[in-house]
C-alpha cells in the first residue's frame, strides 16, 4: 500500500469516527410522562452535549434488557425503572454499579455528586431523579365519622 493510500485510509477512518452520530437511548414509560422527561432534561442535555437522545417506550420489567444482554446487543443506555427492578437488575449484573464521586462530576458550586444527588437509593445501580407519592383526600361532609387516622 503506498503512502497516499495509507493516508487516505487513515483520513477516512478519522472522518468516520468524528462524523458518526453518537446517540443515547433512553427508555421510559411513554406518553405525557416521557414527554415531561424529554422536555425537562432530555432536550436541554442533548442540546448542551450536542448529541441526539432517542426515546423508547416500554412497559416495565427486565425481560427486554436481559434479552439484549444475553444476545450481546444492548441498545438501551438509560432506563427509568422501578426500585424493585433496579435491585434485581443490579444483583443480576444487568446494570452498572455507580461510585457517585468517581462516575459523576461535581455540581457547578463544587458539591460532590454523592452529596448533590438523591442517593438514598435501594441500589448503587441507580441515580434517583424521579420522586412521586400517592395522596389521598376526602370531603369531610361526605365521609362523616369514618375519617382515616393514618
Amino acid at each position: 500500500m503506498n503512502k497516499l493510500s495509507k493516508l487516505l485510509l487513515a483520513l477516512s477512518f478519522v472522518l468516520s469516527i468524528t462524523t458518526s452520530a453518537f446517540a443515547v437511548t433512553v427508555v421510559s414509560w411513554g406518553g405525557a410522562y416521557t414527554e415531561s422527561q424529554k422536555l425537562g432534561y432530555g432536550d436541554p442535555t442533548a442540546a448542551k452535549l450536542g448529541i441526539p437522545v432517542d426515546w423508547v417506550d416500554y412497559t416495565g420489567g427486565l425481560s427486554e434488557i436481559k434479552a439484549q444482554k444475553e444476545a450481546g446487543a444492548i441498545t438501551w443506555d438509560i432506563m427509568d425503572v422501578y426500585a424493585k427492578d433496579t435491585i434485581i437488575g443490579c444483583d443480576e449484573g444487568i446494570f452498572h454499579e455507580f461510585d457517585f464521586d468517581k462516575d459523576f462530576s461535581a455540581a457547578p458550586d463544587g458539591t460532590p455528586a454523592s452529596q448533590d444527588f438523591f442517593t438514598s437509593m435501594p441500589s448503587k445501580c441507580a441515580v434517583g431523579n424521579i420522586l412521586y407519592s400517592w395522596n389521598f383526600a376526602y370531603n369531610d361532609e361526605k365521609i362523616g365519622d369514618k375519617k382515616p387516622k393514618t
